[in-house]
């Protein structure tokens, strides 16, 4: 068993300490909606729980001007993590924010996302499967202000987008495939764990 706070290093924990809430060793991150706390994510010892929200957790300093790279990610104990791993995004702590979207991200959330921090590029933490790099595509399309619909069925990743269709192998889908085949640039950077890791707090839980 273990304490999160115990294994994080004092960089990441004094970023990001006064974003989150330690109850009896465990971290609690709320995910907001206006002033309402919507839900909380949960992360304590060797456990991971992660709302499906309308809100989102975020945490910067400074001013959302000042932004200039905007990390997206499911769960906000996966983006503690990717700092744990490159923590060199930390170093000029007003330059760099971060936001969790929950298990389901949704347009209005990226949209509210694009508004307050609209000098930012995006970077995206989603994880390694499938759900994953499809969220990473629908990100890079509501940036834009459109939309498309994947489904997949077998090896096959089958995408309507408009009034046209796509098919891409799954093994090779990706929002670089994605982008090329669908003719679009969304400049977003994608960024995913090495190996056989599904998340950077897969990664992290099993390199402590």
């Amino acid at each position: 068993m273990y304490s999160p706070a115990t294994l994080l290093s004092n960089s990441v924990l004094s970023f990001f300490q006064k974003h989150l809430t330690i109850r009896n060793g465990d971290f609690l991150f709320s995910f907001q909606e206006g002033k309402e706390n919507v839900q909380r994510e949960c992360w304590s010892a060797d456990l991971l729980l992660v709302p499906s929200s309308t809100g989102v957790w975020l945490a910067y300093d400074g001013f959302p001007v000042q932004i200039r790279h905007l990390f997206l990610s499911h769960s906000a104990a996966d983006i503690l993590c990717f700092c744990q791993r490159f923590p060199s995004w930390l170093k000029i702590s007003d330059n760099v924010a971060f936001a969790a979207l929950g298990l389901i991200a949704s347009n209005s959330q990226i949209s509210l996302l694009k508004h307050q921090f609209s000098n930012a590029k995006v970077h995206t933490l989603f994880d390694a499967g499938i759900t994953g790099r499809v969220t990473d595509c629908k990100v890079a399309l509501w940036l834009k202000g459109t939309d498309a619909t994947f489904i997949a069925d077998g090896e096959l990743i089958h995408i309507n987008h408009h009034i046209n269709k796509f098919v891409i192998p799954v093994e090779a889908f990706s929002l670089n495939r994605f982008e090329k085949t669908v003719g679009i640039r969304s400049g977003i950077r994608t960024h995913k764990p090495k190996g056989d890791f599904n998340s950077f707090y897969d990664f992290f839980i099993n390199n402590r």
